[in-house]
């Protein structure tokens, strides 16, 4: 098992660098992100940013810093960040695998946390998600450690300032302790609980000053009124809808954090139910799920109260608590009698399985410019129709990375004529499930329909048309 997990940590290594630097990915937020830090200095980057874009200021200065320092392109420099985030989260989950001794259950939470398209491609995001996982799974390794008890404020502080979900991990970390200790019990307790551990309840202090002296900044009222209405559909109904809103929630969650098979990913949340059940007689990761669970709670709280989105893109930082509860859940069915015998091989069934269609579908990322153009350089034709949307996510890539990445080909813009290219560009968002995208553009739409052309290939986030009858 040691060997196995260590294999799967390289490999993971190793299938994050490749998606990272040799086929580069920018979707367009990342871009609009990137763009403030390439062309904005430290002091600009406290100010609200162009394009109602925003992250935390120590991560932008971070950023920042790299950008300015590292020796590479400036589209390498803006994923080193995340490429080290993301890989450090893995290290720390197999210390956590080692502490635990190798426990054979850790080989499908190993595959789910390496391999998971949802998980490799949102913890390589320019954007700030990869810190929050990697600061769950930090969180679980050492909130035992005397160290940490010491500490920990220090922890809190940095994530804090470099993304939100560390606020609410630094109150879910003092909701744990103080139950922990029985102190809202005693006042006398309550009170040496605080005297305890001031610093870590002063910690959101540095960042929740900042936030009252961004929000009075020109453009932030602007950013604010965007903001909650483009998560306006994240936020819990306080009504009647909220049994719709459970059901897409409960849907997300097993199609990203387990399997975007719909049969797979069902299959793989009902493993997950015998640890409810049989909650009380728990012991395996008990303390780290509830831990984490009280930092999820912190969360859902703000959600109600309409101040905190709960989008997809932050289900990043609670896998590592759903993949612990299907840990727990599979240690309780290995002790069945009628299971005991043959789990191992159960096991190692179901991660195989698992792996085997994980792989069916990564990269599942958005705007792959740089395998387009591999793509149509491929293409016998000297020329290629793009439609609007296209070409104007094209030349925003292409800009991004300082036109590091050509074509042969020359770019048309789309006409009614078609008589200057027998091939067509038309830019579809790609979603996480397999083949999965958005409708075609109108005007493609309008040529299918007409039968006046037919698709011949496609990389994430376009779709590569033949014109017929030419």
């Amino acid at each position: 098992m040691k060997k196995v997990c260590l294999f799967l940590l390289i490999s993971g290594i190793i299938l994050r660098f490749v998606i990272q630097f040799v086929f580069p990915v920018f979707n367009g937020d990342e871009i609009s992100l990137g763009n403030n830090i390439k062309n904005s200095g430290f002091v600009e980057l406290l100010y609200p940013l162009d394009s109602f874009q925003s992250a935390p200021p120590l991560y932008l200065w971070i950023q920042r810093f790299i950008v300015q320092t590292f020796p590479f392109s400036f589209w390498i420099n803006i994923k080193i960040l995340s490429f080290i985030f993301s890989i450090s989260g893995l290290v720390l989950f197999y210390v956590f695998i080692k502490r635990n001794k190798f426990n054979p259950i850790f080989l499908l939470l190993f595959i789910v946390l390496i391999f998971n398209p949802f998980i490799v491609n949102n913890s390589l995001t320019v954007k700030q998600y990869t810190i929050d996982l990697t600061g769950s799974i930090c969180l679980l390794v050492c909130f035992q450690s005397e160290k940490f008890k010491k500490y920990n404020w220090v922890f809190f502080l940095i994530w804090s300032l470099m993304s939100n979900i560390g606020l609410f991990a630094c109150c879910g970390y003092l909701i744990y302790n103080l139950f922990k200790s029985n102190s809202f019990n005693n006042f006398s307790l309550f009170l040496k609980f605080i005297k305890n551990n001031i610093l870590t309840i002063l910690v959101p202090i540095p960042y929740v000053v900042y936030f009252l002296w961004f929000m009075k900044q020109k453009g932030a009222a602007e950013l604010k009124s965007y903001m909650v209405q483009y998560w306006s559909d994240t936020f819990i109904p306080l009504n009647s809808s909220i049994f719709k809103y459970l059901v897409f929630t409960i849907h997300g969650l097993w199609t990203s954090i387990f399997n975007a098979f719909e049969i797979w990913g069902v299959f793989m949340m009902l493993l997950i139910v015998p640890f409810f059940i049989f909650y009380r007689k728990q012991s395996l990761f008990k303390e780290e799920i509830l831990l984490l669970f009280c930092v999820v709670l912190v969360h859902l709280i703000l959600n109600v109260f309409q101040m905190y989105p709960f989008s997809d893109r932050l289900y990043l930082y609670i896998a590592p608590f759903f993949i612990l509860i299907l840990g727990s859940s599979l240690n309780t069915l290995s002790g069945f009698a009628i299971i005991k015998k043959h789990f191992q091989k159960i096991n190692i069934v179901i991660s195989i399985s698992t792996l085997f269609l994980y792989v069916l579908y990564i990269p599942s990322n958005d705007n792959n410019v740089c395998l387009l153009y591999k793509k149509l350089n491929n293409l016998e034709a000297n020329q290629v129709y793009v439609t609007g949307k296209s070409l104007e996510t094209i030349n925003s890539f292409d800009k991004f990375t300082d036109n590091k990445f050509t074509t042969n080909k020359k770019i048309l813009l789309l006409d009614t004529e078609l008589d200057k290219s027998s091939y067509i560009v038309s830019r579809v968002s790609k979603k996480l499930k397999l083949n999965s995208t958005s409708p075609p553009e109108s005007e493609i739409q309008n040529l299918i329909k007409s039968n006046r052309i037919k698709r011949i290939d496609q990389v994430n986030g376009y779709d590569i048309y033949e014109i017929k009858n030419r």
